[in-house]
């Protein structure tokens, strides 16, 4: 993908793994096209920013570059937003270390995305009719760790909600060695496309 694209950016929540291609992102940007973009993310999303791109006891080259200058921060929680024309933005707090899950409605489909999380009926209500459900999967039950989601709780998970397709992230080393079997199971019980996608695969919908 060209990141010249990229116009909105969703962060579910605070974690390194999910936050550490911001700032080469940014920096791209600024040393390019300089075009604005905006960022979506739970409370203290504008405050870590502001801390790594101005402090220069961490990153503060940054400021020099006029990174911050091209980022539109919003902080949101349980928030409807309207981002362009027909296209809807859901946020929902989920069980995960003040993390958030969104839900994006276009006129011809919804996307649901957990980031990382527990079990959680927020999500669930948030997910409800959804076409495609993103959600992590990153343990088998007997190997669980830490606020996160099994395959097995997945699997009742994606039952209520009933999407048409299921996309399972956030796959940890105890989950890769299952994955066959469980995608397996998914589509036999659910009856429903799964995807457990790689960096840069494309899934057309």
């Amino acid at each position: 993908m060209d990141p010249e694209s990229i116009n909105i950016i969703l962060v579910t929540h605070l974690h390194m793994d999910h936050v550490s291609d911001l700032l080469p992102f940014m920096k791209l940007r600024a040393l390019s096209s300089r075009k604005l973009f905006r960022v979506f993310g739970p409370r203290g999303v504008n405050e870590m920013l502001d801390l790594l791109v101005s402090d220069r006891r961490l990153f503060g080259y940054l400021s020099d570059l006029g990174c911050r200058d091209l980022v539109e921060i919003h902080e949101v929680w349980d928030d409807v937003l309207e981002l362009e024309p027909s296209i809807i933005l859901r946020s929902k707090p989920v069980e995960h270390f003040n993390g958030v899950a969104y839900r994006i409605d276009l006129p011809s489909i919804s996307i649901t995305y957990s980031g990382d999380t527990a079990p959680d009926p927020r999500l669930i209500e948030l997910a409800r009719g959804t076409g495609i459900l993103i959600h992590e999967c990153s343990f088998p039950a007997d190997r669980l760790k830490g606020k996160h989601t099994s395959a097995e709780d997945l699997m009742r998970i994606a039952s209520e909600i009933c999407p048409k397709i299921l996309i399972l992230t956030h796959i940890y080393p105890e989950m890769e060695e299952r994955l066959q079997e469980y995608l397996e199971s998914f589509r036999e019980k659910l009856g429903v496309m799964v995807y457990a996608p790689r960096d840069f695969d494309v899934i057309e919908v």
